[in-house]
């Protein structure tokens, strides 16, 4: 089954499958799998699978929103999904602002209860505040503090007679972990967005652990809170038995992420569906290019350091957008930027010959965006640089990959003051070199329509900028680059440089979990 991650219930007695829970963000791991829906098919697909799943679930079938649900507005999310959807969608910190977001917020709910014989579970969600500057909702709506929301909907779950409450939602294990902490009568917590994998024993495939699972979470209040990811693009269904005691409190909670290989059986039902939808995409297996080397593009490699799969698409951008010198320029831009979290996955030359496709490079961009070009003052390009590590090890995704730049961090520096060195490729010169930065300069620079709009937390692109040109769509520009290439080998080259600090590992995750629960009445 092709799901991010979801959450079942089975009657610990009988051992039959009961009672789907949730799904968080099914629409990524669509992209991984079948990417070139997101491009031609996006919504219609993304509505298809989660209606089909919504009804062999039909008893119970949640879905916490996520950032990327916004990716295309609250326009893109109200129709065709919410409207159509044959399931119940949650999120209880997102309020809306204008008719449009009201009429969104019809089918948002804060929270549902799921009844298993005599027994109630309330299930709260929660959507990441972040979503505001990391996809597209406009000014329609806002994203209140998850602690504080979850806080207010678990007190009417509770004033309802309800002792069992499960949050499920999109905010990242950090977020998580504070949910279980805080707030007061949750008693598991299922997350996503940090893509984290936990596992208690020897994991099964090549993903190292970020700890146990499930990962218990000590409450204000003195509880242990279990909570649990479970990696992502539907590579892993978590699997979490909880026990209760009649008064509600967690007794027990054990389980791990299954891996989804070979070994599990396909569903036939998403296999028919997914079927149908190859007759429409084409030919996506034609080769465009070739690599010798391994292109990472894995969130550990590109949201933490330098990669050569980023490297490789701003050679390919800045490629597109050479022109003819004239007297005093060699060209009109020279440098690129990109955030390593818009780059979605690796292609392996070993597995693939060297071969390139269609089907590759959507898998690394598959959000159908364009390489556009803005002109910015250098004092908003070290802004820009300065926002690229404020966050930097946590994860997310505005770590900048170059093309023409050579930047060095100091770690150690506060947030706001970590660029040490700058330099730049000169474009006023016969011999391009690297240059300084010069604060009150004017720059052209290439970059994603994304950030140009601002995404990733990048205001000061979409706020400061002295004007910008629409450019090509991405998946075109980086074609076109390796047809002409035939070839390519890209190399990790010092463009990104850390002086102190070391780089901060970590193993992003996120999918399904699979969820049995146990009443004592003893």
């Amino acid at each position: 089954m092709v799901v991010e991650r979801s959450v079942y219930i089975q009657d610990s007695s009988s051992l039959r499958a009961g009672k789907c829970l949730g799904i968080l963000q099914c629409k990524n791991s669509l992209r991984r799998f079948f990417p070139s829906f997101f491009t031609k098919l996006s919504a219609v697909c993304h509505f298809s699978v989660l209606c089909l799943l919504g009804l062999i679930f039909s008893s119970c079938f949640l879905q916490a929103l996520g950032n990327h649900e916004f990716d295309e507005g609250v326009s893109g999310l109200l129709d065709p999904l919410l409207k159509n959807a044959n399931f119940t969608v949650l999120s209880a910190n997102i309020k809306g602002k204008t008719p449009l977001a009201n009429e969104m917020m019809r089918y948002v709910h804060p929270f549902k209860i799921v009844h298993f014989d005599s027994e109630s579970v309330g299930i709260v969600g929660y959507t990441t505040k972040e979503t505001s500057f990391l996809s597209q909702p406009g000014d329609d709506v806002t994203f209140e503090d998850e602690i504080e929301a979850l806080q207010l909907q678990v007190n009417k779950l509770t004033a309802m007679g309800v002792n069992k409450i499960i949050a499920l939602g999109h905010s990242g294990f950090t977020v998580d972990q504070n949910i279980a902490q805080k707030v007061k009568g949750v008693d598991v917590v299922i997350g996503g967005h940090t893509n984290t994998f936990l596992y208690t024993g020897t994991p099964p495939s090549t993903e190292v652990p970020d700890g146990p699972y499930p990962f218990m979470v000590e409450s204000d209040d003195g509880r242990k809170v279990p909570v649990v990811q479970a990696y992502a693009y539907g590579k892993y269904l978590g699997y979490l038995n909880v026990t209760f005691d009649k008064k509600g409190n967690v007794v027990e909670a054990v389980g791990n992420p299954i891996l989804l290989d070979s070994s599990i059986p396909e569903d036939e039902h998403i296999k028919e569906e997914v079927e149908k939808w190859r007759e429409n995409l084409g030919n996506f297996s034609k080769e465009i290019g070739k690599t010798s080397v391994y292109l990472n593009g894995t969130s550990q490699a590109c949201r933490f350091q330098e990669c050569n799969m980023g490297n490789l698409l701003c050679d390919a951008v800045l490629y597109e957008n050479v022109g003819s010198p004239d007297k005093t320029t060699w060209n009109h831009v020279s440098m690129c930027i990109l955030n390593g979290g818009g780059i979605r996955s690796p292609i392996d030359e070993q597995s693939t010959n060297g071969t390139i496709t269609v089907e590759d490079l959507l898998s690394v961009l598959p959000f159908g965006g364009r390489f556009d070009m803005v002109t910015l003052k250098g004092s908003t390009l070290k802004e820009a640089f300065e926002h690229s590590v404020r966050r930097y090890g946590k994860g997310s995704g505005e770590l900048l990959q170059v093309g023409g730049i050579h930047v060095v961090y100091d770690l150690s520096r506060a947030p706001g003051s970590r660029v040490v060195s700058l330099e730049v490729l000169c474009t006023a010169c016969r011999v391009p070199a690297y240059v300084p930065l010069q604060m009150d300069e004017i720059y052209n620079v290439t970059l994603p329509s994304y950030m140009l709009f601002g995404g990733d937390g990048y205001s000061m692109l979409k706020d400061k900028n002295l004007g910008y040109s629409k450019g090509e769509p991405d998946i075109e520009v980086v074609s076109r680059y390796l047809q002409r290439m035939k070839r390519v080998y890209p190399a990790v080259e010092g463009r990104i440089k850390f002086s102190s600090g070391n780089l901060i590992e970590a193993s992003l995750s996120l999918i399904s979990v699979l969820f049995t629960v146990t009443f004592l009445h003893t």
